[in-house]
Order: structure tokens, then C-alpha cells, then sequence
């Protein structure tokens, strides 16, 4: 079979980290299958190696826009597809040509267009971008042979919009465990706290968005002043997607005078992440919509305590090995920082729990199950 991946979707966090591992692990699987890898020139950066069994395309105008991106994919793909002889496309970033004859296998990584109470707080041009995903994402899923979800809460969602997934399947993303484990207080971990600055720290790891809810976590922190030391900071590692929130976000903490207890790392190495999740007093994660939450299972596998939203599917990802909070309630989270910090026992059972979680979770098991749907999908 000839398989093609459509990568143009993949700019950032978990969607570049599933394609990264989803290409790692099919290298080292025996399918006899040829994969055509279809990226944008930065992509086949991020993304490119050599294999024979594996050929890279870069494409220029996907990358210029998304609406390019979506243009190029329902009016240029499918002849290209056709063209190159593809038995199967598969789609991880929830849209499909809907016009090609080829068979097509989808994957729901975004279900931010499901949120309803997510696009009320959103400006015209973003409410409009949400109601053309949703749209094109529903119509791609009619469209499919196969359906492949992340969470059984981006299953649920997606029904309760009215959409029937046929043939749909949940496959959990994975970890690799050889770059995220448990990691000493080593000279590699000194140098990277005195590169940053850092010392006893909270950790949020997540790109900047406002449903990844970054400010209910800021307040929820600076209202534990005078109930924990001083000398704890709160940080965050991830790349800004929403200059005006990120704005709105340092006015505050200058105008609470906590410039240097709350630090944006920005985008950090992916190398360094394990650093951080081991050297953490707690990893809190208090987004209000995912596919799955990859920062979770990489914070569990390297025993950091867990403190997550009690929305799906985070209590889904985590099970028993995290303590759960209303995400929308500075004062919940204020009050699961403080329980936990001031419990020493606490932490060490949260950390124990998560090493244990994130050993559900394996790459391998993820993508033989994504070839099993590509096989099946003719």
C-alpha cells in the first residue's frame, strides 16, 4: 500500500509531537507499506529523515495561511493524490479532502470548535475560524472511511454535536519513554535552573492560548501570597498564539508586582521538558479543552504531582494519579496548590501514581493501531 500523511496542520505542541513519533515508530515497524509524507518546507524541517520506505514532499502556499492550507487540500490534493497513485490519505488534523475518491482515514486532534462556551469569549475573526473548522471537520468525518479520536471524551464531544462517527475508533497517544523519565538533581538539571533562573517551582507547560486558561492559574497562585514561601515561583513553558491574552496576563502580574514569581520561559527545547517536569514541586495543568493533554502524560511519566482540570478528558488521561479542581475557580485551584504543596506525603503518592498512569501509555501500541485502521480503511 502506498499511504500518504498529511502533515500541513502540524505547526506547534501536541500535533507536531504525535508526527514526530507517529513517523519514528513506523520506521521501525515492518509494514511493507510506502509512506508519503506531504509537509510544508518548515515542516520537512522539523519532520524530514531518511528511509526507504518513507518520501518527504514539501509544499510552499499550504504554509502561507490556513486558509491556503485549506484551499490547497480540497482543490489541489486530491488530483495530486490520484496522480501519485496514494491508496490511502490519512488526515490527523481533523479535515480530509472531501471531493477525493481515495479512501481517507481522519483524526480528531482539535476539539476546540465543539466547545460552545469556548466561542463565546471569542472575537469576530476567531469565531468565524471556529465555525469553519467545525463545519469542514463534520463534513470530513462524513466523508471518511475510518475515524481514529485520542480521548473518548473527543469522541463524546464530537457526537453530542449531532455527528454520527462511523467506524471510529480511540487510540491513545503514547510517550517515548526513553526521553521522558524521572530525572536526578544532576549537573544537566543545575545548569538548566541557573539558565532560567529557577529554583522551587510550579510548572505549566502549554502554548499560550485563553482556553489553556493561564489566568485563572496566575490568580489562583498570586492568592496563596503569605500561605507559601516566598521563594516559589510559578512557570510557564510554551510558545504565545495570543499576543493580546499574554498582554493582558503581564499587566496584571506587574500591577501585583509578582514580575519575577510568575516567568514565561516561551518555547522551550523539547530536550529540556524533562528537566523541568522532574525538577517541578507540582506540574499544574488547568486547560478547559483537549483532544488528549500531552504535557500530562510527559509530566507523569517523569513523576511530577499532577494537580489537572476536572473536565474531560484530563480525569480520562490522569485516572487516580492527580488531584482534580474546578478550572474556572481561582480559589479551587488555590486551595489544591496549597493542600498538596503542605503535604509532603501527597506528593510523593502523586508522583508514585503517575509514573505508574504513564506506563498506559505507549507510542508503539499507538501507531500499530493507526496501521490496523490504515489497512483496514480499502
Amino acid at each position: 500500500m502506498k499511504i500518504a500523511i498529511n502533515t500541513m496542520s502540524a505547526v506547534a505542541g501536541g500535533g507536531v509531537t504525535y508526527i514526530k513519533n507517529l513517523l519514528t515508530y513506523l520506521s521501525k515497524l515492518n509494514t511493507h507499506h510506502q509512506f508519503l509524507i506531504l509537509t510544508t518546507p518548515k515542516g520537512k524541517e522539523t519532520f524530514y529523515f531518511q528511509h526507504p520506505d518513507f518520501k518527504f514532499l514539501s509544499f510552499r502556499i499550504p504554509s502561507k495561511s490556513s486558509i491556503l492550507r485549506i484551499l490547497w487540500e480540497q482543490l489541489i490534493l486530491p488530483s495530486f493524490l490520484k496522480k501519485e497513485n496514494v491508496d490511502v490519505l490519512f488526515s490527523p488534523g481533523n479535515i480530509c479532502p472531501l471531493f477525493s475518491t481515495i479512501p481517507n482515514v481522519v483524526m480528531v486532534q482539535n476539539v476546540e470548535p465543539f466547545n460552545n462556551e469556548l466561542a463565546k469569549g471569542q472575537g469576530l475573526i476567531q469565531k468565524i475560524r471556529l465555525k469553519l473548522l467545525k463545519s469542514l471537520t463534520i463534513l470530513s468525518l462524513k466523508r471518511a472511511q475510518r475515524i481514529i479520536f485520542p480521548s473518548m471524551k473527543a469522541y463524546a464531544i464530537t457526537e453530542k454535536s449531532g455527528t454520527l462517527a462511523r467506524h471510529a475508533e480511540v487510540i491513545y497517544h503514547g510517550i517515548d519513554k526513553e526521553v521522558f523519565y524521572p530525572r536526578t538533581e544532576d549537573k544537566t538539571s543545575y545548569l538548566l535552573k541557573k539558565k532560567y533562573g529557577l529554583d522551587k517551582f510550579i510548572l505549566y507547560v502549554s502554548h499560550i492560548q485563553r482556553y489553556k486558561n493561564f489566568f485563572e492559574l496566575i490568580k489562583a497562585f498570586i492568592l496563596l501570597k503569605g500561605k507559601i514561601d516566598d521563594d516559589v515561583q510559578l512557570v510557564f513553558a510554551g510558545k504565545c498564539f495570543d499576543r493580546e491574552y499574554y498582554d493582558e496576563m503581564k499587566a496584571f502580574i506587574v500591577e501585583q508586582g509578582y514580575e519575577t514569581r510568575v516567568v514565561f520561559l516561551g518555547n522551550v527545547p523539547y530536550e529540556e521538558l524533562p528537566y523541568l517536569y522532574s525538577s517541578c514541586v507540582i506540574f499544574v495543568y488547568p486547560s478547559t479543552c483537549e483532544s488528549f493533554g500531552m504535557t500530562l502524560v510527559e509530566a507523569m511519566a517523569c513523576g511530577a504531582p499532577v494537580l489537572a482540570s476536572q473536565m474531560e478528558p484530563m480525569t480520562e488521561i490522569c485516572a487516580d494519579a492527580a488531584i482534580y479542581f474546578d478550572p474556572m475557580n481561582p480559589v479551587a485551584i488555590t486551595d489544591a496548590i496549597f493542600k498538596t504543596l503542605n503535604n509532603q506525603e501527597m506528593t510523593s503518592v502523586l508522583s508514585r501514581k503517575a509514573i505508574e498512569r504513564a506506563k498506559a501509555f505507549s507510542w508503539e501500541n499507538s501507531v500499530l493501531g493507526a496501521v490496523k485502521i490504515f489497512e483496514s480503511s480499502i
